[in-house]
């Protein structure tokens, strides 16, 4: 995807909460709405890893505020929201990064490890969704990204699945001045170097050039990193 300028994607003065923001996906998004003159509010299970990306967010010229929200915790999401309303009164968009992760073949899998997928990634989108709902009604726009597809076990595309069914149906019921989208990279988090295609699309999906654009699920392709399979594992677990 070609690089917009910063008057084009209208993101100045934006404010703009980005969960699971310390790190991977999250901590990529996060950094490039700070560069594109966004107000950012970094939101994760950990409030040292939000408050560490809300300072790299700040080195970057912009404002950024760290909340310690798990998403999949309706206290939490509610308390989250809450912050933000008292200290912006308003937010513009929401970009809700999933985190579940499984390397379990499917006829291996646990119960618990069922329903630990299903409350990273499904539970925690629908709280985001219903917030979304009252606090963008004035218009804004929510992206989620999904779980990648490189995980192909029938359990992580059902997850997927269920996460995709909530865009299109809060699609039907969200005002038409808010959009709802979804992403989904083709593999894991490596680097923010490796993933710049996903963080333009979240970027672009939250900006004016992606006015109107409403129930999408748009795959990207993002690039294998060198094959090095150590220092891959060493990235990936980078905050």
């Amino acid at each position: 995807m070609a690089e917009f300028s910063r008057d084009l994607l209208g993101l100045e003065q934006r404010i703009v909460m980005v969960t699971g923001a310390g790190r991977g996906f999250g901590r990529s998004i996060a950094r490039s709405y700070a560069r594109n003159g966004a107000t950012v509010i970094t939101v994760d299970p950990d409030v040292e890893m939000a408050t560490a990306v809300a300072s790299e967010v700040e080195q970057l010229g912009a404002t950024a505020i760290p909340i310690r929200g798990d998403m999949s915790v309706v206290l939490d999401v509610v308390s989250t929201f809450e912050k933000i309303e008292e200290l912006f009164g308003m937010l513009d968009g929401i970009v809700h990064v999933t985190s579940a992760e499984s390397r379990t073949p499917f006829v291996e899998l646990l119960e618990s490890e069922w329903y630990d997928l299903l409350n990273a990634d499904v539970k925690s989108s629908l709280y985001v969704l219903q917030q979304g709902l009252r606090y963008l009604s004035g218009g804004g726009f929510v992206t989620l990204v999904l779980p990648p597809l490189q995980r192909d076990q029938p359990h992580v595309a059902a997850i997927r699945g269920a996460v995709a069914g909530l865009i299109e149906g809060a699609t039907r019921i969200f005002p038409t001045n808010v959009r709802v989208n979804g992403v989904v990279p083709s593999r894991d988090p490596v680097s923010e170097e490796y993933d710049r295609s996903l963080v333009r699309v979240a970027v672009a999906l939250g900006s004016m050039v992606s006015e109107g654009v409403r129930g999408q699920l748009l795959e990207v392709l993002l690039p294998e990193p060198p094959h090095q399979p150590e220092i891959y594992d060493l990235l990936r677990e980078l905050p």
